[in-house]
């Protein structure tokens, strides 16, 4: 058998799995039985390549909530939508209703005042000021 001929063998013995899901030693695993074990490693590639994916899931998910911001709030809701994913992030409906009425104090108001601020700290703070001002800040 020529390697070629192994790889085949062994894709046919594991399956594939594009969605996570936990062997039958509890261990989560995805692709072709790619264990994620804590600690495990990626190559940047594949880290670019899940990066690319959620954030056209997150640009798609703020399409879908028809609003009409400027680009800053845009880039705001976006990277909630990123960080949160969309079911979360409907959880700020007072923020959301805010946008919906271009009061983007209150939007900032309802992010800070939320687990997430506590969670991601100076990033809520930053994209508060942002979603406030509609001006972009250092990342620094």
């Amino acid at each position: 058998m020529n390697t070629d001929d192994i790889v085949d063998m062994i894709k046919k013995h594991e399956g594939l799995s594009l969605t996570v899901y936990n062997d039958t030693e509890g261990i989560p695993t995805v692709g072709y039985g790619h264990a994620l074990h804590p600690g495990s490693k990626i190559p940047i590639h594949v880290a670019n390549a899940l990066f690319n994916q959620d954030f056209w899931s997150a640009y798609r998910d703020y399409e879908k909530l028809g609003l009409d911001l400027d680009p800053v709030r845009k880039a705001v809701v976006i990277d909630m939508l990123f960080n949160l994913g969309w079911k979360r992030f409907h959880t700020f409906k007072k923020m959301i209703a805010a946008l919906r009425e271009g009061d983007y104090e209150t939007a900032a108001k309802e992010m800070l005042d939320s687990k997430w601020k506590n969670q991601v700290g100076d990033r809520a703070v930053r994209l508060a000021r942002m979603m406030e001002r509609g001006y972009s800040f250092s990342h620094s």
